[in-house]
């Protein structure tokens, strides 16, 4: 059983903020904070529990401990009516800091948790350290001017990707032909297990040959210093790739038979195939899972709608169910809004943020700010086959970073850990 203590701070409420978390498992403690310069007090607090949640590599058993009733009240009791209103408060207003509920119950449904109060500044050691944890990260915030956070020591996630499997995809010195055209000339690209990675360029950088290569539609030139490993395997069988890594793209969109029944999109993950086919078995096993996933994301009384006949944002969920099917360790997804209107976006966008806190790998690749959610840190910038750059989202999300990326004047807005990029 792990303890888990959080407390958020505020100077002004709104103004500078700060959270902090305290993680307990037998004698092996993992402290945590960190803080934004325009936040409420009531953010900070669940952002703290969201923290330390999220730093966990797997599902536990853990109480939780919160001086916060907006925290405790909210997760145990309130949140179950306001998620039957549509998340709407009883007076039929939008609930205040839906983004972070959304994430707070996601997280908490992949535990098993025990919600507990206790009463702030009352001597209780361990909030006493928790708040002086979210003093410190409201500090931190206000003298940088930008949200900061991380570990005081290394998290547990870290810990353990430190010493366990190779990397999940490594491609060093690869040169990459598509027809006649040079896409990657000496292209290295390294993509550990856990990681959440964003890959933004635009048109024309080579994001789409990029996934080909991943998907084995395309190859590298047969060079002596090119090396391409999965899984830290340098000779792979496509196929069986294919079924560890699920891709959800336009290609597939695009491709996929319209004449498909929604059930058989679900269930052709399981042979990484474009519709099932006679010679393809399932087991009932196989069918169960396909109707937990339909389930899961919202479209069950589509599995008998044909593919042609769906919206574009329920074919991209079908397309998400076929590459979830079979749970694979990673998530390779290419715009994948890209054509929705706001609410279908915001919608997938809600179902991608759940499988982050799943523990998969998920690469996204894309040219829409919009679409990387907060959980996503690392960021590479890709243009004209070339790696730009490749650091935390925090560096590399400027004006003028993004600005030289896609040669053109932008102004970038923030909120609640999302982006959005304007013109001038």
């Amino acid at each position: 059983m792990i303890e888990i203590y959080t407390d958020g701070a505020c100077s002004g409420n709104p103004g500078p903020g700060g959270w902090g978390a305290l993680l307990r498992s037998g004698n092996a403690e993992t402290e945590l904070c960190g803080g934004e310069p325009a936040t409420t007090n009531n953010r900070m607090e669940l952002l703290a529990v969201i923290e330390a949640l999220q730093s966990l590599p797997e599902s536990v058993e853990a109480r939780v401990y919160t001086d916060s009733q907006y925290v405790q009240k909210g997760i145990s009791e309130w949140i179950h009516s306001w998620k039957r209103r549509g998340w709407k408060t009883a007076g039929k207003e939008p609930v205040k800091n839906e983004d972070l509920w959304r994430r707070l119950d996601a997280l908490a449904a992949t535990h098993s948790l025990e919600w507990h109060w206790v009463r702030g500044h009352n001597g209780h050691p361990e909030n006493e350290r928790v708040d002086a944890l979210a003093r410190a990260g409201l500090e931190q915030a206000r003298d940088l001017g930008r949200p900061v956070g991380g570990p005081i020591v290394p998290r547990v996630s870290e810990t353990i990707r430190s010493a366990s499997a190779p990397p999940i995809l490594e491609i060093e010195h690869a040169t990459v032909y598509r027809g006649e055209t040079c896409v990657f000339s000496d292209f290295s690209f390294t993509l550990q297990e856990g990681e959440h990675v964003a890959i933004l360029g635009p048109n024309g950088a080579g994001k789409s040959t990029l996934l080909r290569l991943l998907s084995g539609e395309v190859h590298a030139m047969p060079k002596d210093e090119t090396r391409m490993a999965l899984f830290g395997e340098e000779r792979w069988n496509v196929w069986d790739v294919r079924k560890q890594i699920g891709i959800v793209s336009h290609d597939l969109q695009r491709d996929y038979l319209i004449c498909a029944e929604g059930l058989n999109v679900i269930l052709s993950g399981f042979y990484a195939s474009n519709d099932t086919y006679e010679y393809q078995e399932f087991t009932k096993t196989q069918i169960t899972r396909a109707y937990e996933v339909m389930q899961e994301l919202g479209i069950a009384s589509l599995a008998s709608r044909r593919f042609g006949h769906l919206s574009t944002g329920e074919q991209r969920r079908f397309l998400l169910g076929r590459a979830l099917v079979h749970d694979p360790p990673v998530l390779v997804l290419d715009e994948p809004t890209s054509g929705l209107d706001l609410k279908a976006c915001f919608q997938y966008l809600d179902l991608l943020r759940i499988q982050l806190t799943k523990g998969k790998t998920v690469l996204l690749v894309t040219h829409h700010l919009h679409e990387i959610p907060p959980e996503i840190d690392r960021v590479i910038f890709l243009k004209e086959g070339k790696i730009l750059a490749d650091g935390p989202k925090r560096t590399l999300l400027t004006n003028e970073q993004v600005s030289r990326l896609f040669d053109s004047q932008i102004t970038l807005v923030q909120a609640n850990g999302w982006y959005q990029a304007l013109p001038g």
